[in-house]
């Protein structure tokens, strides 16, 4: 007999209804025989349509194993709380439920009623439909003799469904989805909850007391956003005067602006707003007429189009500026502009706005919040006795320290000290409106202690409701689901949030807990989500050139280093294949304005920093849906050519990896923070003058602990001590060396002629600094070993010997080792003595052709004990966990990008305790770069770690270097 797919409406004694998917045998009576849950692996085998597996998929997850894994610890479900089953289950049903009856529309499979679970056949009077199109709400108002009701029924196409029928089932609350008689119905605009009353009662009965309130109420409010029916009320079309308004005023920079709205007869309407049908009540001799027009959409539309032509620019809702103007043209351009195209304005209506008054006496702050789409709108107010004053008129006192603010009446008010505090960043970062301070959304991290202090309780409530975290998305079924650690599902529902909101965001976790993987987490939730191909259409008969379907989501832009790109693309394809991904890299890669043509059959462009420096004209072409930069400190320098570059790509949103938040100075931050989030700290030379000088110089804790709230939005970082506390030690000891005495000699000497050097050009600083630089590199080489600089020398050194008795002893107790080095040099002259003595070893430099060879000899040749790194080609991209042991052999300026190299080995999969050594030579150069790296240790903690020790050393700290 016949077995096919069934899906089945069906109670779950503890969740309610759901819809099940079967297996069933088709009886010669027409009956259908619920044989049981369909196998995956069966249904594969029989080569069911992609579909069905989903179906499948879909029911699976929520089965009662899977819900009981997923949302709670109990053994049994009859056992899980109603809180939980309320709050968490029901909607995760619901939401398949959706995807499931989306998923049968697109195939023949029939759609059954099991009203008990114990029935196992079900008969023709069983089934029900699926109806294809979505039903409508109708809103159904009678008024007769007997006074005024309403009742809700359906409409399906030229249909009308009463709701009191049998069965009623509501199989989600929102979107409405409903069992109703024989049919499903997909109710749009409106909640289940909202039919209920009617699924048992034909009407509702307005007392006859009530009803002008409740015309007035509902009936008008109801009318413009559903299907409405109406018998015993009288209504109206009524034409309306309508005319374009625009409302000349001055803005804060006390510019010109026109603030355009939109007026039918008495009521005037800013463009943005949303409604177009609207409803009045009109009375008359005593009778109420329900009075409606509908705004003219087209014409407001070709109002804006004609103010574009004329040279207007739109911004905001309603606001309009010349388009081009000079400096000294700037506050009247607007003037001049209506002089040359009055003939033209004789649709509109001009009003001119631009008078204002400020009073003050006693204090007291008065605020309204109002939220935009892309800011805050601040309307705060001063108010004294006798007059107010706007908040925004304290501005310069507060950001320059003075305390006395003359009032109008000629005495002095003093500001009081806690507002130089509370305010500070609200000033520095916000810009003066009309009445008060307008921040941008993205400057909400300044807000967090402002709103306690004059936020009004309903401003409370405005920010509380913009402050809660949007829902979190579902996470990815399959592999990529059961892969994701909990702190790597977390770091998902972060981006995902930033994602929602249009914010950039830095993820920055430790070196090895799966930058790239969360990353990949979102993109496939965001191309999932998104419907993923379009319908190949034919061109004159045959298929258009490319073969395959173009993403509907533009594609997403990955840059990594160039030993990266492979990786993301193997990432990629492993984890989640139906993302197509494309490397653009090579000789033969398209180089063309028209790049969109390649770009568009792709969901991820994976390419390196060198090539968006080469390619920038042909890459900015593509408006990206992400850009998403790994190894981020590779952007750090604002006055790059590389930034500059990287500037120029358009994308709708922006995500920076980096294992390092900030690698070298704190002008890092502000390259990697402007590109996620331009403006966020301001410009360039604005964060240089003020955040630099003052955190820097200044070492002022306030302005540092500012800086930290407003980025702390946009920064995830989680260490591996936090997130991963399975993971094994990790060891650290400094080993110092003592010179060898030919060393020692070599070094004296060296270091005294560079001290007379550097008093030479003492008046001349850059020179003096350069030669500094120039300096500090010859000592550094000559404590590793003097044949570095000196191809004659034939004594030995301390370190050198060192290092080979610590990996000598490594060795003979199997342990493999990574030695990394900044100096390529120094690993070539470690390697010939390696050579000599017949050990084996892997060597990685910028030289290195194929890395990944090298790589896998390293892990997998048990005879090769050490892996020579350079630091520029093996501090980020590897995983080296076969390695326990890690040989720092000279100090670098940077403790992250140490710490970088140690992550090559201590990191998520290493099961060994990792001992990490520093090589430092006693009473050198390298013994000064460790103190250093201390004195830094609290400003790399918080914001960086710097990698050029002259950045913002005073000049006692480059003297004392050579000392």
């Amino acid at each position: 007999m016949e077995e096919k797919l069934i899906l089945a409406v069906t109670e779950h004694r503890f969740f309610g209804w759901k819809l099940n998917i079967y297996s069933a045998r088709v009886n010669p009576d027409g009956s259908i025989f619920i044989l049981g849950i369909p196998s995956m692996e069966e249904e594969l085998r029989k080569g069911a349509s992609s579909v069905d597996i989903a179906l499948i998929r879909a029911a699976e997850e929520l089965s009662d194993q899977s819900l009981l894994k997923a949302y709670s610890k109990e053994k049994s479900v009859s056992l899980i709380p109603q809180h939980t089953i309320d709050n968490l289950i029901r909607p995760r049903i619901e939401s398949n439920i959706c995807k499931m009856t989306d998923l049968a529309l697109q195939t023949s499979i029939p759609v059954y009623f099991r009203e008990k679970i114990r029935n196992k056949t079900l008969y023709e009077q069983d089934l029900i439909q699926l109806l294809p199109v979505p039903s409508h709400c109708l809103f159904n108002f009678v008024k007769d003799e007997s006074g005024l009701r309403y009742f809700i029924s359906l409409t399906n196409q030229y249909e009308e469904i009463s709701l009191q029928q049998e069965p009623v089932v509501i199989l989600s609350q929102e979107p409405c989805i409903i069992l109703l008689g024989n049919a499903i119905h997909r109710v749009e605009n409106i909640e289940s909850k909202k039919l209920t009353p009617f699924f048992t009662k034909t009407h509702i009965e307005v007392p006859a007391s009530s009803e002008k309130a409740y015309i007035q109420n509902f009936v008008l409010k109801t009318i413009p956003n559903y299907d409405v029916r109406i018998e015993g009320l009288e209504m109206k079309y009524r034409s309306p005067h309508k005319q374009a308004v625009l409302v000349l005023e001055e803005n804060v920079r006390r510019e010109f602006v026109f603030s355009l709205f939109f007026q039918y007869d008495n009521q005037r309407f800013n463009p943005a707003q949303k409604r177009k049908k609207i409803v009045g009540l009109e009375e008359s001799d005593g009778s109420e007429t329900i009075c409606w027009f509908d705004r003219d959409l087209d014409w407001e539309s070709q109002c804006i189009h004609r103010l574009s032509r004329m040279g207007l620019r739109q911004e905001g809702d309603n606001h309009f500026y010349p388009k081009q103007h000079t400096e000294t043209q700037q506050q009247y351009g607007l003037i001049n502009w209506i002089n040359l195209h009055i003939d033209k304005l004789r649709d509109f209506h001009i009003e001119q706005h631009t008078d204002r008054t400020y009073y003050q006496g006693k204090f007291s702050v008065q605020s309204n919040l109002d939220l935009k789409i892309d800011w805050f709108d601040m309307e705060i107010e001063v108010v004294f006795d006798h007059f107010r004053i706007g908040f925004n008129r304290f501005r310069k006192h507060i950001l320059t320290g003075n305390s006395e603010f003359v009032l109008p009446d000629g005495s002095v008010f003093i500001l009081p000290e806690q507002w130089f505090h509370q305010y500070h960043d609200f000033f520095l970062h916000g810009k003066d409106t009309e009445k008060g301070i307008r921040i941008k959304k993205i400057h909400v991290g300044i807000l967090d202690d402002t709103e306690k202090n004059f936020f009004s309780a309903n401003d409370r409530k405005k920010w509380i409701e913009f402050n809660k975290k949007p829902e979190k998305p579902a996470l990815p079924s399959g592999r990529l689901n059961q892969l994701l650690r909990p702190y790597q599902k977390e770091g998902f529902y972060w981006l995902d949030q930033l994602y929602k909101r249009k914010w950039g965001g830095c993820l920055a976790d430790d070196m090895g807990l799966g930058k790239t993987l969360q990353t990949i987490t979102l993109l496939e939730s965001i191309y999932s989500q998104a419907e993923k191909r379009v319908r190949q259409l034919p061109v004159n008969g045959q298929l258009s050139l490319f073969a395959e379907q173009e993403s509907v989501v533009p594609a997403s832009l990955v840059v990594a280093p160039t030993s990266l790109l492979h990786n993301w693309k193997n990432e990629l394809k492993k984890f989640t294949p139906e993302l197509k991904a494309f490397i653009y890299a090579g000789n033969k890669r398209l180089r063309t304005k028209d790049i969109a043509k390649i770009f568009k059959h792709y969901h991820i462009i994976i390419t390196s920093y060198g090539l968006i420096r080469s390619d920038i004209e042909y890459l900015e072409n593509y408006s990206f849906h992400f850009i998403i930069l790994d190894e981020s400190q590779f952007i750090k320098n604002p006055e790059s050519i590389l930034y500059q570059a990287v500037k120029r790509l358009h994308s709708s949103n922006k995500i920076v990896l980096t294992g390092t938040p900030i690698e070298n100075s704190l002008s890092d931050l502000w390259a990697q923070f402007n590109f996620i989030n331009p403006g966020l700290l301001g410009n360039y030379s604005f964060f240089k003058n003020y955040y630099i000088q003052k955190i820097i110089k200044e070492k002022n804790e306030s302005v540092e602990t500012s800086l930290q709230k407003i980025i702390r939005p946009f920064l995830l970082r989680r260490t591996k001590e936090e997130v991963e506390p399975e993971l094994p030690s990790l060891s650290q000891e400094i080993v110092y060396c003592d010179l060898s005495e030919k060393q020692e000699e070599v070094y004296q000497k060296e270091k005294n002629s560079i001290r007379n050097l550097l008093l030479e050009n003492k008046e001349n600083s850059l020179k003096n600094n350069f030669t500094a630089l120039q300096s500090l590199m010859k000592l550094r080489l000559l404590s590793n070993h003097p044949a570095l600089t000196h191809p004659t020398y034939d004594g030995d050194s301390g370190k050198f010997n060192q290092i080979l008795l610590y990996f000598e002893s490594a060795k003979k107790n199997g342990h493999k080792v990574l030695i990394f080095s900044s100096f390529v040099k120094h690993l070539k002259l470690l390697a010939e003595k390696f050579n000599v003595e017949g050990w084996k070893y892997s060597m990685l430099t910028g030289q290195t052709i194929n890395r990944a060879a090298e790589i896998d000899k390293f892990n997998r040749d048990k005879d090769i004990n050490c892996f020579f790194i350079s630091l520029k080609a093996g501090g980020t991209g590897l995983n080296l966990t076969a390695a326990d042991y890690v040989f720092i052999i000279d100090p670098w300026w940077n403790p992250a990008a140490e710490m970088q190299a140690l992550s090559r080995a201590h990191r998520i999969g290493q099961e060994k305790k990792v001992m990490a050594y520093r090589f430092i030579s006693s009473g050198t150069v390298e013994e000064k770069i460790i103190r250093l790296q201390e004195m830094k240790t609290r400003l790399s903690e918080t914001f960086i770690t710097s990698n050029n020790p002259l950045d913002y050393l005073e000049d006692n700290e480059i003297k004392e270097l050579f000392e």
